[in-house]
């Protein structure tokens, strides 16, 4: 199962910080955690796709793939985009 942290803001839904979640993508992972923890794959999706404000990390490489291979020991980051300038 692959390991997914939870971004502090969606902690109240899922009551921890990383959950062990089925799928062979990301996709998959939060179709899976959405049946855990309703209502969460609507705070990380818009229209399909990953919210503007987040970034994604699989295995500590940065995407935005949500159909990005995960494995048993995938270790995924639902990451708040962080601005400035």
């Amino acid at each position: 199962m692959a390991i997914v942290f939870i971004p502090s803001q969606l902690q109240k839904l899922t009551g921890t910080a990383q959950v062990e979640v089925e799928g062979n993508t990301v996709r998959e992972v939060v179709t899976q955690m959405d049946i855990q923890f309703p209502g969460i794959q609507q705070r990380l999706f818009d229209d399909g796709q990953l919210l503007p404000t987040l970034q994604l990390s699989v295995d500590h490489v940065m995407t935005r793939v949500l159909s990005t291979s995960v494995k048993a020991t995938t270790e995924v980051h639902f990451l708040p985009v962080i601005g400035g300038g």
